[in-house]
């Protein structure tokens, strides 16, 4: 029977990147995206979703149901980049703060709702929340300076609530071989959108002295799906060259 891994933002940068290593270890990838890849060749299938959408997820849990297949593993990877995503938390809009927690936290919830349910009859099945280090720690907010990107206050709060959501369904779940962990990337190379000084800047503060590429996040992804990983569960993995480490 083959072995279906679920990818939210899956048609992106990084839901792509964990796309090609699974399917190179024999995968089946059901990805979910509110955009749809028009123009692009995507690697699995892919499913229409906007995860935020109780509706939308219900739409998935049916598509699940038609399928004779093993949920090995969902990979909480959606976000969103909405217009005033990095506005100052004085002027920050309520509404764009509550989207973004929507879809990182209310959506992979949802997910995770429908998923369980399978995974408790199967006795196995892992998940693999996707972080960041700004979950973790502050931004040091002086690599910003001059540049046309910085890190806002509800990316880091959805980004941390993620990676506790982990540990809890680690606790809860484990009686079931159910296991879930959180990765969380410092800066990616081939999808930060501050271009070449920034890039030059950050790695500066990095002991490995370059950021991360997402080829590398889905190593480590691929080894948490996997039965190489089974005795982990309820970590937080941090994958950022260094950065913590100061």
């Amino acid at each position: 029977m083959k072995r279906l891994v679920i990818i939210s933002g899956g048609t992106g940068v990084m839901g792509q990147a964990f796309a090609k290593k699974l399917k190179e270890n024999d995968y089946d990838i059901l990805l979910l995206d509110v955009r749809e890849p028009v123009d692009k060749v995507v690697i699995g299938e892919f499913l229409k979703c906007d995860i935020s959408s109780e509706n939308d997820v219900s739409g998935v849990s049916d598509y699940l149901n038609s399928k004779n297949q093993e949920i090995y593993g969902l990979i909480n990877n959606a976000s969103c980049q909405l217009e005033g995503l990095t506005d100052e938390l004085e002027n920050y809009r309520i509404d764009t703060y509550r989207k973004v927690l929507e879809v990182n936290l209310v959506g992979s919830f949802m997910l995770v709702k429908a998923v369980i349910p399978f995974m408790k009859r199967q006795q196995f099945g892992s998940i693999v929340n996707i972080g960041s280090i700004y979950g973790v720690v502050a931004p040091s907010f002086e690599i910003y300076e001059g540049m046309n990107i910085t890190s806002p206050l509800v990316y880091s709060v959805a980004k941390a609530g993620s990676i506790h959501f982990c540990k809890w369904v680690a606790a809860k779940y484990g009686k079931w071989n159910i296991r879930c962990n959180a990765v969380s990337p410092g800066g990616l190379a081939d999808s930060q959108k501050g271009g070449p000084e920034f890039e030059k800047v950050y790695s500066s503060k990095i002991p490995l002295g370059r950021m991360v590429n997402s080829t590398e996040v889905a190593e480590l992804v691929n080894f948490l799906i996997s039965d190489k990983s089974k005795y982990i569960t309820g970590q937080n993995i941090l994958i950022d060259g260094g950065w913590t480490a100061w």
